[in-house]
């Protein structure tokens, strides 16, 4: 009896200072990684850059509001590790900039005509100068042109507004593990989104996606702490 008290007391101890190492590497975790900040805030210019050659500048306070929630998001869960000394705030402003360009292209679709294209010939005479012939006077001047119609072709669609929609309804069938629905809205999403996505410069948005998750995952906690068999 006596022995299996100290067994159960060394081991309590073992576990104590098993937290104890835990708590010491999640917090030099905290205080910014392995990585120099100059390495990720180079990348995130250059991704930066990329990203506004491809893409352009935001067009839509949407994404001013997704880029902030899903930057507090991801520092307040201790994803994203806060930059050592003078680079911290530097880096969170470069962040949040590539945040918004990433939600440029997740929900930039903007104002859309989706009947622009829709026109009807019409034939229209052309009014004759006045040192004309007798010949030009007589005759009208007829050319067919081809006009868009008043209404129809006139009527414009905010894009951005409806890409919000499917983008929270597949965060939510996502949250609540629906994946025939999670699966089916994401393929809604990119249908609509094709038109404007063949817009934009895919050789830089290539090179925005690829150098910006680095940049971002050299910030990250990649490591987790260990699990305790209970």
């Amino acid at each position: 009896m006596e022995n299996q008290g100290k067994d159960v007391l060394v081991e309590q101890r073992i576990l104590r200072l098993e937290e104890r190492l835990d708590r010491l590497e999640f917090d030099s975790e905290r205080r910014g990684g392995v990585y120099h900040p100059g390495w990720t805030f180079g990348l995130g210019i250059a991704a930066l850059l990329f990203g506004y050659l491809g893409l352009g500048l935001p067009q839509h306070y949407y994404q001013f509001l997704f880029a902030g929630l899903l930057l507090l998001l991801l520092y307040h869960r201790v994803f994203l590790l806060p930059a050592r000394g003078y680079w911290r705030w530097p880096q969170v402003v470069l962040n949040f900039l590539l945040f918004l360009l990433l939600f440029k292209l997740l929900i930039g679709g903007g104002i859309t005509h989706p009947f622009e294209w829709l026109k009807v010939p019409v034939i229209a005479k052309g009014s004759a100068a006045g040192d004309t012939t007798w010949y030009e006077k007589l005759v009208p001047n007829l050319s067919l042109e081809w006009k868009a119609l008043p209404v129809i072709s006139e009527w414009a669609l905010d894009l951005t507004k409806i890409q919000t929609l499917l983008l929270i309804a597949i965060l939510a069938g996502a949250l609540f593990r629906f994946e025939p629905f999670t699966s089916l809205t994401a393929i809604v999403l990119i249908l609509i989104s094709v038109p404007r996505y063949l817009q934009f410069n895919w050789d830089w948005v290539v090179l925005f996606l690829i150098i910006g998750s680095i940049s971002v995952y050299l910030q990250s906690r990649v490591k987790t702490r260990p699990q305790k068999n209970e």
